[in-house]
């Protein structure tokens, strides 16, 4: 059984990872009818086992295959037409998601149920998350609802670098298929869902915490403040802010015995309690209780996947099937893939997995403490062994891990267990039939929390809870083979303290010795932030920044949501950073990089070092030189402010890379005229002007740099279409290759100071 259920993830995880869904329905329906046939022959035939177990496994493997495809063939089947982007589309929407209200604009998410006036069958109802830039809108779209909307549709793009979000991704899990904007709407229909009702219950109440709250009975975290989840992560509990196992499993606890007490209670004759499992049944009754506390929450991916693991595991009790931790751990995985075959692309999904498997390996790896406050002893130690072996994990994630995260749990999840969640869960069920013991419950349930949030907010900030290993700068290669290297010493099989405090001297040493080597090569990163710009020099784990990319006014930052993680995931050091120009789609970064790195260095546009031609300097072994603008046209009137960007040249030993802002063809002709000889300017790699432009990156610039590799940043805009097809077309007159970041993501140049070569680390991703 355990072979088949390996081959049919792995069937799902080979073919998640294959773009091709058609070529791959067909010959898995073909393999799997040809399987059969085979192994009904061998079966006839009274082959040997051995023969015909071969056979199913195959069968296991394609039958995995085949869902994932099939999965993956719905997924497309859903998606918005391209033809009905970057137009404008009416639609009527049914609002299946509690809408946000943000600064500048409000948020909704709904399934499509008409499209331009023909009504969708259920397999195409998209659902899509629109933006509501409207600032007298006098009502805001409730779940439940349905809307007719005038709206412009696009496609979710990512920004695929190193440590980025994957926004796209993050929309495709949750089933959203397009992105756009609302210009106008009316509403058609009045009736909203449970979830919403009890929203604007919680809403409308005198709480304090009422982020809290909601999070807890209907899974809905837009209420929570930044300061709550901020101080809840960094004190190792995030977990407990979103409807998961141990939640459903404390509710099914709960209702199991309220069911047997019930049962007890309740005149039953002899006869039928004979007959009745009241085992059997109060699980029974759990699974639905449980299956209708996740409903309140609409069923979001993480819920689901809780939900099915519970279910899974209250299945083997009901069945009484014994089996082994590991059989059932596989189990439980393979059940979550089939009901969702992308969940090994969420988080969530392996730190579930990672959670259980740190159980598993406490009740094998050590015995259980007895005696007096064994229970305690026994969770404190738990905890521990949590800590240690996720923290690879929350490392990859969060960029670090929680030291008083062992302390903070076993202190305030019983809290949360035996006194929020049932309060605040009997609280909710008034607020469904309008009772007004509703607030009362909420407030109580809320009490320790009120007095928990500002000892946890002092917490999350000591020095030594957080422990951010992203900021260190060492090696990305280190820092997990020093914490894998902690896991193995606690598991190795040693019989005394002294060899295994030995080993945890040691070996960590070793390994982080052995992976934080840097080459000292300079890498030129051309990073994706959409139609802005931002560069980073990296060289023995210091970094030079050109452009820190674009602000929107909604508050969206590419040096929050980029630059720093991009540092952080390659553990580097900003010292020095140069601003181009002023526009926005080049130094909207400045503020929150100046706030992250006080002691970063800044020179270029508004900085105490204005770019000024003939400026030149040594940095890490690299050279830089200012060759635009001249003296005479620092702040000149006559000249744009993207004739007076920046314009730089770095060399590093024989290797040079010209870095030209936004330029346009007037500067450009100044820039040549002035140059005192042609080498000042020849380079082997040239980032293309104003993304390329048709007002830029003219034939005697490109003659001039002569580059032999020709990199641009763009990104989709409705306004631009960049490159412009004029200077694509003087880019081919070079006969060089240029590569974009719209279409590979992050580029990235390595150079030893002689040879250089072009990595595309997001080719075809």
């Amino acid at each position: 059984m355990e072979r088949w259920l390996l081959l049919f993830a792995g069937g799902i995880l080979s073919a998640s990872l294959y773009s091709d869904t058609k070529f791959w329905l067909i010959v898995s329906t073909i393999a799997l009818l040809f399987l059969a046939i085979v192994y009904a022959f061998l079966d006839l035939g009274q082959r040997k086992v051995k023969q015909r177990s071969f056979v199913p496994l195959l069968i296991a493997l394609f039958c995995g295959i085949l869902w994932a495809n099939a999965n993956l063939y719905w997924q497309n089947l859903r998606a918005i037409p391209d033809t009905l982007t970057q137009t404008e589309s009416q639609l009527t929407l049914v609002v299946d998601e509690i809408s946000r209200r943000y600064p500048y604009h409000l948020r909704v998410t709904g399934r499509i149920l008409k499209l331009n006036d023909k009504p969708l069958s259920y397999w195409r109802q998209s659902r899509v998350q629109l933006n509501w830039y409207r600032d007298n809108l006098e009502e805001m779209p409730k779940t439940g609802e349905r809307w007719q909307l005038l709206t412009r549709l696009k496609e979710a793009t990512d920004y695929r670098n190193h440590g980025s979000f994957r926004y796209r991704q993050y929309l495709l899990r949750n089933n959203i298929y397009a992105i756009g904007t609302i210009t106008q709407g009316k509403k058609l229909t009045q009736s909203v869902s449970l979830r919403q009702r009890i929203f604007d219950r919680l809403t409308q109440s005198n709480l304090s915490q009422p982020g809290i709250l909601a999070a807890l009975t209907i899974g809905e975290r837009s209420l929570l403040t930044p300061e709550v989840r901020d101080s809840w992560q960094k004190n190792g509990l995030a977990h407990s802010l979103a409807i998961s196992g141990l939640h459903l499993g404390m509710v099914a606890a709960a209702a199991t015995l309220f069911f047997r007490l019930c049962f007890r209670c309740f005149p039953v004759g002899l006869k039928l309690r004979e007959r009745l499992n009241i085992r059997v049944w109060s699980f029974v009754f759990a699974a639905l209780v449980a299956s209708a506390y996740a409903s309140l929450a609409d069923f979001p991916i993480s819920t689901v996947r809780a939900l099915t693991m519970f279910l899974v595991v209250v299945a083997h009790i009901i069945l009484n099937l014994k089996l082994s931790p590991l059989s059932l751990l596989l189990r439980v995985s393979v059940a979550v893939l089939i009901v969702d075959v992308f969940a090994w692309q969420d988080p969530g999904f392996w730190l579930s997995i990672t959670a259980v498997a740190a159980l598993f390996l406490a009740r094998w790896r050590w015995q259980k403490a007895d005696g007096r406050l064994a229970t305690i002893k026994n969770l404190w130690f738990i905890q521990w062994l949590l800590l240690v072996v996720m923290s690879p994990l929350s490392f990859l994630l969060f960029g670090g891990f929680s030291l008083f995260a062992p302390v903070v749990n076993l202190l305030v999840l019983p809290v949360i267990s035996f006194w929020l969640l049932p309060l605040a869960l009997t609280g909710t069920v008034f607020a469904l039939f309008d009772s007004n013991f509703a607030e009362p419950l909420w407030q109580l349930a809320e009490l320790p929390i009120i007095y928990f949030n500002p000892v946890l907010e002092n917490l999350a900030e000591h020095s030594a809870n957080w422990l951010q290993l992203n900021r260190w700068p060492i090696t990305r290669e280190a820092r997990f083979a020093v914490l894998f290297a902690l896991i193995a010493v606690l598991l190795a099989p040693v019989r005394y303290g002294w060899q295994r405090f030995g080993l945890m001297l040691c070996l960590p040493a070793f390994v982080f010795i052995l992976f934080n080597q840097r080459d000292g090569n300079l890498r030129l990163h051309v990073l994706d932030v959409g139609q802005s710009q931002a560069v980073i020099m990296e060289r023995n784990g210091k970094a030079m920044l050109i452009d820190t990319g674009i602000e929107y006014n909604s508050g969206f930052s590419v040096a929050e949501s980029v630059i720093e993680p991009f540092l952080n995931y390659h553990g580097l050091i900003p010292e020095i950073a140069f601003i181009s120009h002023g526009d926005k789609d080049h130094n909207g970064g400045r503020a929150f990089l100046s706030q992250r790195y006080p002691e970063l260095k800044w020179r270029g546009d508004a900085s105490n070092a204005p770019c000024k031609a003939g400026d030149s300097g040594q940095w890490n072994g690299m050279h830089w030189e200012v060759l635009w603008p001249a003296a005479e046209y620092q702040g000149a009137e006559r000249l744009s402010k993207n004739n007076r960007s920046c314009v730089l040249v770095i060399r590093f030993g024989e290797f040079s890379v010209f870095l030209p802002g936004d330029i346009e063809m007037p500067a450009e002709q100044l820039l040549l005229a002035g140059l005192d000889n042609a080498s000042q300017i020849r380079s082997n790699v040239m980032l293309i002007p104003h993304h390329g432009s048709k007002t830029s990156t003219s034939w005697p610039l490109l003659q001039a740099v002569n580059a032999d590799l020709y990199l641009m940043s763009y990104g989709r805009h409705r306004g631009y279409q960049f490159p412009h097809r004029y200077t694509v077309e003087r880019l081919s007159r070079t006969q060089r290759p240029w590569f974009g970041t719209r279409e590979n993501g992050q580029l990235t140049v390595v150079s030893d100071g002689g040879t250089w070569s072009l990595e595309l680390p997001f080719e075809n991703r």
